[in-house]
């Protein structure tokens, strides 16, 4: 942080404790992903705030710590996506395609958050994993349940084991971050509606298939982007 952004922040309105743990939260995700969890310091993030390193430990008593609350706060943003989706009702292809589309949408959208959460998350031991990211895995099985779902109804083949396909699902769509960029011709509504348009023609029943009406069918195509999709990581 520069010496007149230091003084803004020193000089500007008191912000609640709340408020203030939220910008350590926004200012780490961004200094772990600028040089990756292990080679970020405590000191890297005061620094970018503008803040004394023991000012921190008011709010996280170690990077642990902070790592944890950084993941923890990038998922519970996409659950509350998801239940937002969710709240719009739907059969559950159309939950589906939605859930699938957003997924990429939100993805796309937030580079920075979703590589820190893919990459920074192998930090935590699998034993600590489902404490500290309980949303993690109640995202996870939003997608499960709703494939589940339209089995019962019919509209998912019975063959399809619903935890490999949504897991499938969503570690393909995942990888998408190691290619897109900013700057080019594919829109993340345009991937996410393909993404999402793969994933029912390969889950669906034959009679769905036929009768099924996408969310997304008579709209204009998606508009044109300025994104780009490249090969190998950042």
């Amino acid at each position: 942080m520069n010496a007149a952004a230091a003084t803004a922040t020193a000089t500007g309105p008191r912000r609640t404790a709340d408020e203030r743990r939220a910008e350590i939260l926004r200012v780490a995700t961004r200094v772990f992903y600028a040089k990756g969890y292990d080679a970020a310091s405590l000191q890297d993030i005061a620094d970018e705030l503008g803040i004394q390193k023991a000012s921190l430990y008011y709010y996280f008593a170690s990077k642990e710590q902070l790592l944890h609350a950084v993941l923890a706060s990038i998922i519970s943003r996409g659950m509350a996506n998801v239940r937002a989706i969710l709240a719009q009702g739907g059969d559950p292809l159309t939950k589906l395609w939605r859930l699938v589309a957003s997924h990429l949408v939100q993805l796309c959208g937030n580079l920075v958050d979703t590589t820190v959460f893919l990459h920074e998350r192998k930090k935590i031991s699998l034993e600590r994993r489902r404490d500290i990211l309980s949303d993690d895995y109640a995202y996870q099985m939003t997608f499960i349940d709703t494939i589940k779902e339209g089995q019962e109804l019919g509209q998912i083949r019975a063959d399809v084991d619903a935890k490999l396909a949504a897991l499938s699902v969503l570690g393909s769509a995942n990888w998408t971050y190691t290619w897109y960029r900013p700057g080019g011709d594919l829109a993340p509504d345009l991937i996410g509606a393909q993404f999402a348009n793969m994933t029912i023609n390969s889950l669906a029943s034959a009679e769905a298939l036929r009768t099924w009406r996408r969310p997304d069918a008579g709209r204009a195509p998606a508009r044109a982007g300025r994104v780009s999709a490249s090969t190998g990581r950042r």
